[in-house]
C-alpha cells in the first residue's frame, strides 16, 4: 500500500543553486551541482558513503518524466507509484490517470472530481481482495464554513475499469490497514472491503486526534493527539479504549507500531523532544525513552527488522538500535546557526538495504551494502509548490521521484 501526504505551500522561486552559500546552511560542489555540505554522514566500516556514479543530479537529468497537465501552483496534483510496480497513478483534481510503467503508454484515464471548494489532502492507491485496485484521495475545505473533510474512494477492476459510482466516507484518511480497515483523523473506523461508506467502529471518547497506527496484524490502533496531548491504545473491531499510555505532557505528534508488531513508537514534542518506545506485552513496563533531540521528531520510520528505528530531527537523520537505543548511523547537515528544516519522509527501501528521505526539496537515498549515497535536487530556476515522495522500483533499476512541480521522474541507478 502506497500513500502519500500533501503540504500545500505557496509558490516560490527558491534561490538560485549557484549562489555561493545558500541562508542556513553551507553548500560543496559536486558533480557540478551544489548540495548542503554535512557534518557527518552515514558510513561502513568507518568510511564515509561515496556518492554513487553521476550523482548527485538536478531535474532535468532524468531519464524520462511524466506530468498531468501543465503545472501550475494550483494545482491538486499527486502521484503514487502501485505495490507491484505496475503503474504510476496520477491525480490532477478532476481526474486520475494509470501510466503502464512496463510498456510506458497510458493505461486509463477518468474522471475524478474534486468537490467545490476543497483541495486534495491525500492519495492512496491499495489492490483490492478481489483484483484491481481502490483510488483514494482526501479533500480539505478551503474555508471553514465549506463542506467538511471527506475522503472519495473509486474501485477498479483487473481491466482497470470503474466499477460503479465513487463512495464518499467522512473524514480525511489516516492510516490503512493490511486487512482494509481506514481510520479517518476524526476517528471513524470504515471497512474498504464492503460497499458501505458507514464506519463499523467510532473511537470512544476522544477527540483532536493527530496521528494513527494500525497494528500489523489489523487488531490493535494506536493514536496520538497533540492538542489533548494523549496516546491510547484501541482495539480495531470495537472501537474500545484498551490502555491509555501515561500522560506526557507533550504535544503528541505520531504514532508507530514495529513491524513485528512488539512495539508501539509515540513521538512527543514541546520542550519534551524525545520519543517512548512501548514493549506490547508488558504495556505497564517503563517504555524505552530516547531523548537528546534538537527539536521534535515529527519524522521516523522501523526498519523491516523492528531492530533498528530512524529518526529525524532539525538537520539531522539518525539510526537508532533497538533496545539498546544507540545511535548506529549518523546524517547531519553543518548549518549555519539557526534552525533549518528536519528530514521529511523518512522511508527504509529494498528490504532495510536503503534509506531514503527528503530534505529541503532535494530527496536522499542511501545503500548500506554498496556505502553509496543518491541525491536528487532542484535546479536554480524550479519552482517547488506541491508535495513530495519516492519510490524505489530496483528490478526494472530505476529510482522515481514525486516532485513539487507537478512532475514524476524516473532515474536509473
Amino acid at each position: 500500500m502506497v500513500f502519500v501526504g500533501v503540504i500545500l505551500a505557496t509558490a516560490c522561486l527558491l534561490q538560485a543553486a549557484g549562489s555561493t552559500v545558500l541562508p542556513g546552511f553551507k553548500t560543496v560542489l559536486v558533480n557540478n551541482v551544489l548540495v548542503p555540505k554535512t557534518k557527518s554522514d552515514f558510513s561502513k566500516n568507518n568510511i564515509s558513503a561515496k556518492w554513487a556514479l553521476g550523482y548527485p543530479k538536478e531535474r532535468g537529468a532524468e531519464d524520462f518524466h511524466y506530468s498531468f497537465g501543465t503545472p501550475d501552483p494550483g494545482d491538486n496534483f499527486n502521484a503514487v507509484v502501485t505495490d507491484d510496480e505496475k503503474y504510476v497513478t496520477l491525480f490532477n483534481g478532476t481526474h486520475v490517470q494509470f501510466i503502464d510503467v512496463a510498456r510506458n503508454f497510458s493505461a486509463l484515464l477518468f474522471p475524478f472530481q474534486s468537490p467545490a471548494n476543497t483541495f486534495m489532502s491525500g492519495l492512496k492507491v491499495r489492490p483490492a481482495t478481489q483484483g484491481g485496485y481502490d483510488v483514494l484521495t482526501g479533500f480539505n475545505s478551503r474555508s471553514a464554513n465549506s463542506i467538511p473533510t471527506m475522503t472519495l474512494r473509486q474501485r477498479l477492476d483487473i481491466n482497470l475499469q470503474p466499477i460503479g459510482t465513487s463512495i464518499i466516507y467522512q473524514g480525511s484518511i489516516s492510516a490503512i490497514s493490511k486487512q482494509g480497515k481506514m481510520v479517518s483523523l476524526e476517528g471513524d473506523i470504515y471497512d474498504l472491503e464492503t460497499a458501505s461508506n458507514s464506519s463499523v467502529a467510532t473511537l470512544k471518547g476522544q477527540s483532536q486526534l493527530t496521528d494513527f497506527s494500525f497494528s500489523p496484524d489489523g487488531v490493535h490502533l494506536a493514536s496520538v493527539s497533540s492538542q489533548a496531548k494523549t496516546a491510547d491504545l484501541w482495539n480495531a473491531t470495537s472501537g474500545d479504549k484498551i490502555y491509555a499510555f501515561p500522560d506526557t505532557g507533550a504535544q503528541n505528534w505520531l504514532t508507530r507500531f514495529s513491524p513485528d508488531g512488539k512495539y508501539v513508537v509515540i513521538a512527543l514534542g514541546s520542550a519534551n523532544n524525545s520519543v517512548q518506545i512501548y514493549a506490547l506485552g508488558n504495556l505497564t513496563a517503563p517504555p524505552i525513552e530516547i531523548k537528546g533531540f534538537n527539536d521534535w521528531p515529527r519524522n521516523l520510520d522501523w526498519s523491516p527488522t523492528s531492530r533498528q528505528i530512524a529518526i529525524s530531527d532539525n538537520g539531522r537523520l539518525r539510526i537508532f538500535d533497538v533496545p539498546s537505543k544507540e545511535v548506529v548511523q549518523d546524517w547531519e547537515i553543518t548549518l549555519d546557526g539557526g534552525y533549518y528544516y528536519s528530514p521529511t519522509d523518512v522511508k527504509w527501501l529494498d528490504n532495510g538495504k536503503k534509506l531514503a528521505w527528503q530534505w529541503n526539496y532535494a530527496k536522499y537515498m542511501y545503500d548500506f551494502e554498496q556505502n553509496s549515497e543518491w541525491v536528487w535536487t532542484i535546479r536554480n530556476t524550479d519552482h517547488s509548490w506541491g508535495h513530495e515522495g519516492y519510490y524505489l522500483l530496483k528490478e526494472k533499476g530505476y529510482a522515481v521521484t514525486v516532485d513539487g512541480d507537478s512532475t514524476v521522474r524516473f532515474w536509473t541507478i
